[in-house]
């Protein structure tokens, strides 16, 4: 399978991922990747992976309605959600599918390419980047958000995937922090051929409940969901067990309030 194919969400993949995993978490981070990337009335704005569009679709009330916002993502399922999103919501956005290494634009076509939560998992990092660099005008901003180290939910959580179900499953449930040192990305954006880079990081706090419904419902729309939710219900309560276990110092009120890192980079060409 390749990578590509790990993260093809179908059925009802994609909604779940807009109740769960945007409403809980992904909104409010697009809130804060567009806080530090104001955008001006005229923009064109390309959103890469954009999965269900949240960024796409809060960009697009930030400009004209008669300017030009497209959010693109490899997943049709993913695609088919944030249309029928955008056309709840009133806003005018060009939904394409398309590889984030290939992208199907003419040079300098955006003035602002964001990409959320996606360049982590792409399997040719330098030419996404790349791609990006090219579509936007000169001088124009690239903003990107990734995660940085797993925090002790997801070491916890990838811990329990390798004892109940195997280490391939849990190494792809570390997938999301594949680009959590800083210097790391940074070393990509320069070698990608972007100039002016400013980063930080946000220290955000994500609240773990010890109940399996939260956890299948945090892996909604993850490509290793199908592995917890066929997992025997004996089982995945043991692994639910482990994971407060590991997290027991962090336990405020009725969850586990865990330290979650963000990376927040804006780049220039």
């Amino acid at each position: 399978m390749t990578p590509q194919e790990q993260w093809q969400i179908s059925g009802s993949g994609p909604e779940h991922y807009e109740r769960f995993t945007v409403g809980r978490l992904f909104r409010q981070l697009a809130e804060r990747l567009l806080e530090y990337a104001p955008l001006r009335p005229s923009d064109r704005v390309l959103d890469v992976a954009c999965g269900t569009g949240i960024v796409a679709r809060l960009a697009a009330s930030r400009v004209s309605q008669s300017t030009k916002v497209v959010g693109l993502d490899l997943n049709h399922a993913m695609l088919a959600e944030a249309r029928a999103r955008s056309a709840d919501e009133g806003t005018s956005i060009v939904w394409k599918q398309g590889d984030a290494a290939a992208l199907p634009f003419a040079a300098s076509e955006f003035d602002v390419v964001l990409c959320q939560q996606g360049l982590q998992f792409f399997p040719d990092k330098l030419r996404a980047l790349q791609e990006m660099r090219r579509v936007v005008v000169s001088g124009g901003l690239v903003a990107i958000s990734v995660f940085g180290r797993a925090s002790r939910f997801n070491v916890a959580l990838a811990e329990a995937l390798s004892k109940g179900v195997d280490a391939s499953v849990a190494k792809l449930s570390l997938a999301p922090f594949a680009l959590g040192d800083p210097a790391l990305l940074r070393a990509l954006l320069e070698k990608a051929g972007f100039g002016a880079i400013e980063s930080q990081t946000l220290a955000i706090t994500r609240h773990v409940e010890p109940t399996q419904e939260w956890l299948v419902q945090y892996s909604a729309g993850l490509p290793y969901a199908a592995a917890i939710m066929g997992m025997e219900p004996s089982l995945r309560a043991a692994m639910v067990r482990d994971i407060a276990t590991n997290l027991r110092d962090l336990w405020v009120a009725d969850s586990f309030a865990v330290p979650t890192e963000v990376h927040l980079v804006y780049a220039r060409t």
